[in-house]
């Protein structure tokens, strides 16, 4: 069920793309993830990446949900090793953790990394900073996780970016938002994807 689940992920993925897409055309899109815990993250973030080289996107961003202390250098591990370094990684700021069985950890081990959770930049400031300096109605957000993120965004007040509050930002700059989620049922948890 859960192979099944993450087919559907990168098969829409790919289905946004190519249908966001007009001729000649990259679709501008930030990647919002809980990266580390399971593998459709990083599947997804190596899709992306393909996309980057093939010119059909330009990812703006990759926001990091996770707090794990290895999520944000095992993200910089993998734009590195697809030789996109100058992505910029958000992340939530709080107190990191380390959880043994998370696959961050194995990534920065095995692959070069330069960046720390300390030296990301505060998540919703790059938001803001991004949707700011954007057209209107051009991004995209694709968010695979948790919407803490999300929600920090579109309670973020006017600020040195933008004198729009977080809601009137997204209302005026995001174009659509593309969400995987988990809902718990009593026989288990169901996966959905739902666009906006």
């Amino acid at each position: 069920m859960l192979q099944l689940n993450k087919r559907l992920l990168y098969i829409f993925l790919f289905a946004l793309l190519l249908g966001a897409t007009p001729l000649f055309s990259q679709v501008k899109l930030i990647f919002d993830t809980d990266f580390g815990g399971d593998a459709d993250d990083l599947g997804a973030l190596a899709m992306l990446h393909h996309f980057v080289d093939a010119g059909e996107c330009d990812l703006l961003a990759i926001m990091c949900w996770s707090t794990e202390e290895y999520a944000v250098p095992g993200l910089d591990a993998v734009n590195r090793f697809y030789h996109h370094p100058d992505i910029p990684i958000g992340v939530r700021k709080g107190e990191t953790h380390f959880t043994d069985w998370n696959h961050s950890k194995p990534i920065v081990d095995a692959f070069p990394s330069q960046l720390t959770y300390e030296k990301a930049e505060e998540v919703t400031q790059l938001y803001r900073k991004i949707l700011s300096q954007s057209e209107d109605q051009s991004i995209v957000i694709i968010t695979v996780g948790p919407l803490m993120n999300i929600m920090n965004l579109i309670q973020s007040k006017p600020d040195a970016y933008s004198d729009l509050d977080g809601k009137a930002l997204i209302e005026q700059k995001v174009k659509e938002f593309a969400i995987s989620f988990l809902r718990g049922r009593k026989n288990g948890t169901s996966m959905g994807i739902c666009r906006a």
